[in-house]
C-alpha cells in the first residue's frame, strides 16, 4: 500500500476560468513540477489578463525558472548564488517570449526549490506559497496582502526590477512535511489567515489518495469551485515532502 500512498509526492492541476471559457481565450496559467535526483522544482505563474500574451509569459516563466534552477546545480556561468538565479531567470524569460515584447506577456512568478536540506521559496507577484510544518509553529506563508488592494497587483517579470521584488526565503526542510502553491485564482478568494487550515485540509486530503487520482482531485476541486461569480483561471500544486 505504501507504493501508491507515498509521503513524498508532487501533484498539479490547472483550469481555465469561467470568464475565459466566455471569452474564448487561453488559460493564461501555467505550472511545472520538476523531481530530479538532488531536488524538486514547482512553479506557478499567472499571465496577466489584461496583457495579449499573457499565456505566453507564465508558459516561458515556468520554462525559464526550469532553467535557471538547471544552471544553478550544475554550476554552470556562475548561477551558483540566489542573485545569479533570479537574473538569469528574467533574462531566459525575456528571451523565451521573443518576439513578442516582455510588457505584452507580463506574468507572474512563484516557485519552490527543495534540496535534502533546505527549502527555497521565492514569490513575484499575487499567488501563494504554504509550508506546513510539523508543527503548527513552523506553518509558513507567502501571499499577497489582501488588505491592500494594490499590495503586489502589478508585479510581474516584465517591470523593470523584478529581480529584487522578488519576496524569497530560504527555511531547513526538515521543519516540515508539505508544500501548497496557487495562482492569484485561488488564493485571491481567501482572507488572510485562511492559507494554512485551507492548505492543511487540501494537503491531507490529496496524501490519502492513490497517485493517479490525484490530478483528477485537484481539477475537480477547481472546477466546482464554491465562490459564487468566481471567473479567473486556478491552478494549484500540492507536494509532500
Amino acid at each position: 500500500m505504501g507504493l501508491f500512498h507515498d509521503s513524498r509526492f508532487v501533484s498539479g492541476a490547472s483550469v481555465i476560468g469561467p470568464a475565459h471559457v466566455k471569452k474564448n481565450i487561453p488559460n493564461q496559467d501555467s505550472f511545472l513540477v520538476k523531481r530530479g535526483r538532488k531536488y524538486t522544482l514547482m512553479v506557478v505563474s499567472d499571465g496577466m489578463g489584461s496583457k495579449p500574451f499573457a499565456d505566453v509569459g507564465s508558459s516561458a516563466a515556468c520554462r525559464a525558472v526550469l532553467k535557471g534552477v538547471q544552471s544553478m546545480v550544475a554550476g554552470k556561468d556562475g548561477a551558483t548564488s540566489l542573485d545569479a538565479l533570479l537574473a538569469n531567470i528574467l533574462a531566459s524569460w525575456k528571451q523565451m517570449v521573443k518576439p513578442y515584447e516582455p510588457a505584452d506577456c507580463s506574468a507572474t512568478c512563484l516557485f519552490v526549490f527543495t534540496t535534502k536540506r533546505k527549502i527555497l521559496t521565492a514569490r513575484l507577484g499575487d499567488g501563494m506559497i504554504c509550508l506546513l510544518g510539523k508543527t503548527a509553529e513552523k506553518d509558513a506563508v507567502s501571499s499577497d496582502n489582501k488588505d491592500d488592494t494594490f499590495s503586489n497587483a502589478t508585479l510581474s517579470l516584465s517591470d523593470s526590477r523584478a529581480t529584487s521584488e522578488f519576496s524569497v526565503k530560504i527555511y531547513d526542510r526538515a521543519d516540515f512535511c508539505g508544500v501548497v502553491m496557487s495562482s492569484d485564482g485561488i488564493s485571491s478568494d481567501m482572507k488572510n489567515g485562511q492559507e494554512i487550515p485551507f492548505a492543511q485540509d487540501l494537503f491531507n486530503e490529496v496524501k490519502k489518495k492513490f497517485f493517479w487520482n490525484r490530478r483528477k482531485f485537484l481539477r475537480k476541486m477547481m472546477e466546482q469551485w464554491p465562490v459564487p461569480h468566481h471567473t479567473d483561471d486556478k491552478t494549484i500544486i500540492v507536494a509532500g515532502l
